[in-house]
């Protein structure tokens, strides 16, 4: 091998060249970052906890003796009344079979945690378990064969609006407007199929959207909410309560299909030209994972991002991020370890903070059954607010650019004198043991580029593997956040002296500095 280590760490890596990390998730910008000043708005977050019962309304326990969703959704709002929420938001998927019992389950949380004074603004959108039940999502829960029993206890059978209001003290709407301290909140949840005292069964504007091949006989009514919602948006605006300079903020279960219709109508609504760009934050629950992915929050050109709140129902959780292909977007492609312990749970809720020049997102781990815990992710998003030209109006820039967030998130870095220890597999191939990247106390390590190099330095094996825990709360990783990477030995490069580089990287791709060692095959 011509190829010393002492040129390897120096310049040979450059040539060797690493793995970009294009559309990376938006994890954890500086943990220790905080605000100077004390936010306008806080509002919190949570979706898809999926609260459960029997047909009969009898709580639904675990082995473990836990009732699905309680533990996690009283957490959450311990946590938010903890920092001062001025509003819970629910993304819907409140109901894990759409049981009246199951939304009371979501009622009587709140008031344990709340009771009955100085309560935040509760606001929830529906989901499809919510509306659909057992008929299309739960065929597994035990229910009765007897229609009439069986429509007494669905939520979706009775006039929904009537029974919100029995337990909430106030109707529900499909489509709604909320003002909380000057900040406006807009929502539409899933339809029912019957459409019945649902204004998005009526043609919006004279036209009616058909159904969609994907989404068959739901779809007209869901694009009509999301349609119905930015009349909505369109109303505040033209009274002049919408301040340009102020987010506003778009709540449903789904990041849907019809997005781009819903979308193209608000670009309108708010009089955007071509390539200018709003002061909106969309949220949305429904894909189980927690997602912050760079290029699906931004999907085709839409006017603002869409974020994705978790699911904080662990029996129902899809593994978190990373594990999907959807997620992954080329990163995780280095053979972890045990993988699910290394990427865990994304049992994630969202406390939002709105201040005058900033809104930042902080991600919040719940944990998971049977050991719960609480553990804080960092402050995910750091928006800056008043970008605009200074006149009111809106520009062609926007806070959500990847450039702002560089600014605020450091790279983190490996503490000094770490080595990375390094041995054989059973197979002749190389394990790789990486201690945590935690130098630099401005910034959380997301995950790891590496590269071995043989004797050709040009035929470098380069792989990229997410950080031990990286999804879990800052202080939980397990294993002390060591994260360890296997590769066969049919991957190796050849030579009998091998060179092996790893560098930290944020989750929006920002380098430290190299480690490097060699070993002997």
């Amino acid at each position: 091998m011509n190829l010393t280590r002492r040129e390897f760490v120096k310049g040979g890596l450059a040539s060797l060249g690493f793995l970009a990390l294009p559309g990376t998730p938006m994890f954890a910008a500086p943990p220790g970052w905080k605000a100077k000043k004390k936010p306008n708005l806080v509002f919190g977050v949570m979706s898809d906890t999926h609260m459960r019962c029997h047909y009969d309304g009898v709580r639904f326990y675990d082995h473990n003796g836990w009732t699905y969703g309680d533990a996690a959704v009283v957490m959450a709002l311990r946590y938010f009344k903890k920092h001062g929420a001025d509003a819970v938001l629910h993304l819907g998927d409140i109901t894990d079979c759409g049981m009246v019992r199951e939304m009371e389950f979501y009622k009587e949380a709140f008031d344990k945690v709340y009771g009955r004074r100085a309560r935040p603004v509760s606001m929830m959108v529906m989901g499809n378990h919510d509306i659909y039940g057992d008929d299309e999502w739960a065929k597994g829960i035990a229910h009765s064969k007897d229609p009439a029993v069986y429509k007494k206890f669905r939520l979706g059978s009775h006039n929904l609006s009537v029974e919100m209001e029995r337990i909430w003290g106030e109707p529900y709407e499909n489509v709604w407007h909320r003002e909380v301290k000057g900040y406006h909140f807009f929502g539409f949840g899933w339809p029912r199929f019957t459409g019945e005292d649902m204004n998005e069964a009526t043609p919006y504007r004279g036209r009616l959207y058909h159904d969609s091949p994907q989404e068959g006989r739901n779809y007209v009514r869901y694009v009509h909410s999301g349609l119905w919602m930015a009349e909505l948006v369109r109303r505040e605006r033209e009274a002049g309560r919408l301040d340009p300079q102020k987010p506003f903020f778009t709540s449903t279960h789904a990041l849907h299909y019809s997005i781009d219709i819903i979308d193209n109508e608000l670009k309108s609504v708010l009089g955007l030209k071509k390539g200018q760009l709003c002061n909106g934050l969309g949220l949305h629950g429904h894909g189980h994972g927690s997602d912050a992915h760079w290029r699906f929050n931004w999907g085709a050109g839409l006017s603002f991002p869409r974020l994705m709140c978790s699911t904080l129902a662990y029996w129902k959780n899809h593994g978190g991020e990373g594990e999907s292909p959807r997620f992954a977007n080329g990163f995780g492609d280095g053979k972890v370890v045990n993988p699910g312990e290394c990427v865990q749970k994304s049992d994630h809720a969202l406390l939002v903070r709105v201040y005058d020049d900033i809104l930042t997102i902080h991600r919040f781990w719940v944990g998971v059954l049977p050991k719960r815990a609480l553990g804080s992710l960092g402050e995910d998003w750091v928006m800056p607010l008043n970008w605009g030209t200074g006149n009111g109006e809106l520009g062609t820039g926007h806070p959500f650019k990847r450039e702002n967030y560089v600014k605020v998130a450091a790279a983190p870095e490996f503490p000094t004198k770490t080595k990375l220890d390094v041995g054989k597999t059973n197979d002749g191939g190389l394990r790789i043991k990486i201690p945590k990247a935690d130098g630099n106390p401005k910034a959380r390590v997301y995950g790891y580029q590496i590269v071995v190099a043989g004797d050709d330095r040009k035929a470098a094996l380069k792989k990229n593997c997410y950080a031990r825990g990286y999804n879990m709360g800052m202080g939980h990783e397990p294993e002390g956040g060591v994260t360890t990477v296997e590769i066969l030995a049919s991957e190796l490069p050849a030579g009998k002296k091998l060179a092996i580089g790893v560098r930290p990287c944020s989750s929006l791709g920002t380098k430290g500095k190299l480690i490097a060692t060699t070993f002997r095959v």
